[in-house]
C-alpha cells in the first residue's frame, strides 16, 4: 500500500472522523481573493471516478460498484448500473471513459511535439440524447459455480448508453489481472486525443516481473503479466494499434506479444493521469513505496523505472543505475517533472481545459492527494516539458529547482486550495469551464468557480 492513508482499507471509520472534523475546503492566500469553492453535490458513497456527460450531468462510480448519475448538483435516486465488485483495498469499480460513439479511431502521431490543441471543447458533449460507449474499470467477482468460491479479475467492460437510461449491452474488451493483493490495481481510463483507450494497473504488491524491472538477468524474458503498465487499445477493435511503442517488436513474438498493448511500464501504481491539451503528450502521478510520490512525462515506451527507481536519478546514486533496468526495443527512462521526498498520498492530475480562470491557469497542472486533501497547482514551462519553477529561486526558501518537495515550506508554496478532508480522488474540467473535485470519504463533489 506504501504512501497511501489506507486509501481504501478503512473508509468507515474515517468517514466518522470527517464528519467530527469537517470545516470544509479553502483557497490558499495567493489567490483567495479570486476564487470561491461550493460543494455541488453530495450524498455519494466512496466514489472512486466522474466523467461529465453534459453541461448539467455527471456520472459518477462509487467503489461499491454502483454508477450514479448527478444532475444539476442533485444524484438520483437509483444507480444506472450496479456491477459485482470485489471491493476489499483498492479494489472496485475504479475508472470511467467515455466516447461518442461513430468516433473513430484517430492517425494521430502522438511523439509529434507540434500536435496543438487537443483539448474537448465543452461543444464536444452533445445533449443528453447522444449515444456514448461508457468504459468501466473494476474488480469483477468470477463465482465458480462447483465449489461457490471466487477468483477475481480487473477487467474493463464497454457498455452502451443514452438518454440517461441505464447502462446496457455490457461488452469485455480487457481482461487484466487482481492477484496476489488487494491494492495498486490502479483503474484509471482515458479516451486519449486519438480516440484510443488508455489504461492504468499498478504492480498488484506482486514485483516479480520484468515489468517492474525486477527478475534477474537470466529471467529477462519471463512472459509480462500486464501489471505496472499503461495499456493502449483500439476499443472498437479491442486490439492494439499498430503504432503502440512495441507493437512492431513483439506482436508476432508468441512469448512476449502482450507487450504489443503496453504503452508504459515500470510504474508502482498510479490514480491519475490526464493529456496535455497542448501537446497531446500523457502526464501520469504515481505513487511511491516510503519516499518520491511523482509525476510524469508518460511518453511512448517511456519506462517509469520501479522497482529500480522512484524519483530523480540525482537521488538514486545517479545515471548508473538505469543500467538495472529491464529493457525492452522501443523503451526508455526519464526522470519524473516532480516528486516529492514524503510521500502526498498522489491521486489524479488534471489539465485545466478553461479560459475561465485566465492565461495564468488555462492549459496549466492540477493534482489531488488523499493523505491530506490537499488540491496543487503547477505551470508548465514554456516548452510543456515539465513543471515551471522559475519562480522558485535557489537562494529562498523553499526553492524547487531540484523538482523535489522535500519539506513543509515547499509543500505549502504548492498548495492551491487545501481543506478537503473527504481527501481527493478525482479532479475535472467541467463541461462550464469551471474545476470539480470529487471527495472519497464524505462523498462529495466540488466546484471551484
Amino acid at each position: 500500500m506504501g504512501s497511501f492513508l489506507a486509501y481504501y482499507a478503512i473508509p468507515t471509520i474515517i468517514a466518522n472522523v470527517m464528519d467530527l472534523l469537517d470545516t470544509g475546503p479553502s483557497i490558499q492566500n495567493q489567490h483567495d481573493n479570486k476564487f470561491t469553492i461550493s460543494l455541488f453535490a453530495e450524498g455519494l458513497s466512496f466514489p472512486t471516478s466522474m466523467e461529465f456527460v453534459d453541461n448539467k450531468t455527471i456520472m459518477v462510480l462509487e467503489k461499491n460498484g454502483d454508477v450514479r448519475l448527478v444532475s444539476n448538483g442533485t444524484m438520483q435516486k437509483e444507480p444506472i448500473l450496479s456491477v459485482d465488485v470485489d471491493n476489499e483495498a483498492e479494489r472496485g469499480l475504479l475508472g470511467i471513459a467515455m466516447l461518442k460513439n461513430n468516433t473513430n479511431a484517430s492517425n494521430i502521431n502522438l511523439t509529434d511535439s507540434n500536435v496543438k490543441n487537443f483539448a474537448p471543447s465543452n461543444s464536444e458533449f452533445d445533449p443528453v440524447d447522444s449515444n456514448y460507449s461508457v468504459f468501466l474499470y473494476f474488480t469483477e467477482k468470477i463465482k465458480n459455480p462447483v465449489d461457490n468460491n471466487h477468483t477475481v479479475h480487473n477487467r474493463i467492460y464497454e457498455y452502451s448508453w443514452s438518454s440517461h437510461q441505464n447502462l446496457e449491452n455490457p461488452r469485455m474488451i480487457m481482461d487484466l489481472p487482481a492477484e496476489l493483493g488487494p491494492y495498486h490495481n490502479g483503474g484509471k481510463l482515458k479516451i486519449g486525443p486519438d480516440n484510443h483507450l488508455y489504461a492504468i494497473i499498478g504492480d498488484l504488491v506482486t514485483i516479480n516481473n520484468t515489468l517492474q524491472n525486477r527478475p534477474d538477468e537470466s529471467n529477462r524474458t519471463t512472459v509480462p503479466n500486464n501489471s505496472s503498465v499503461i495499456i493502449r487499445i483500439d476499443p472498437l477493435k479491442e486490439s492494439p494499434p499498430n503504432d503502440n511503442p512495441f507493437y512492431k517488436h513483439y506482436n508476432n513474438d508468441s512469448k512476449l506479444k502482450s507487450l504489443s498493448y503496453y504503452y508504459a511500464y515500470g510504474i508502482r501504481n498510479s490514480f491519475g493521469f490526464d493529456f496535455d491539451p497542448v501537446t497531446a503528450k500523457l502526464w501520469d502521478t504515481e505513487n511511491g513505496e516510503d519516499k518520491y510520490d511523482e509525476v510524469n512525462i508518460a511518453e511512448p515506451g517511456f519506462n517509469s523505472g520501479w522497482y529500480k527507481i522512484m524519483g530523480p536519478l540525482s537521488r538514486n546514486n545517479g545515471s548508473g543505475i538505469t543500467s538495472e533496468l529491464v529493457k525492452f526495443n522501443g523503451s526508455h527512462y526519464s526522470d519524473p517533472v516532480l516528486s516529492w521526498f514524503n510521500p502526498i498520498g498522489i491521486t489524479d492530475i488534471e489539465f485545466f481545459k478553461s479560459s475561465k480562470f485566465g492565461k495564468e491557469f488555462e492549459n496549466n497542472v492540477f493534482v489531488g492527494d488523499i493523505n491530506n486533501g490537499n488540491l496543487y497547482f503547477f505551470k508548465v514551462n514554456a516548452n510543456r516539458s515539465g513543471i515551471d519553477t522559475s519562480k522558485f529561486r535557489d537562494n529562498e526558501s523553499g526553492h524547487l529547482g531540484d523538482k523535489v518537495v522535500d519539506n513543509k515550506t515547499e509543500l505549502e508554496r504548492v498548495i492551491f486550495a487545501n481543506g478537503f478532508d473527504g481527501r481527493i480522488t478525482d479532479i475535472e474540467t467541467g463541461t462550464d469551464g469551471y474545476l470539480y473535485i470529487l471527495t472519497y470519504f464524505d462523498g462529495r463533489i466540488y466546484r471551484i468557480s
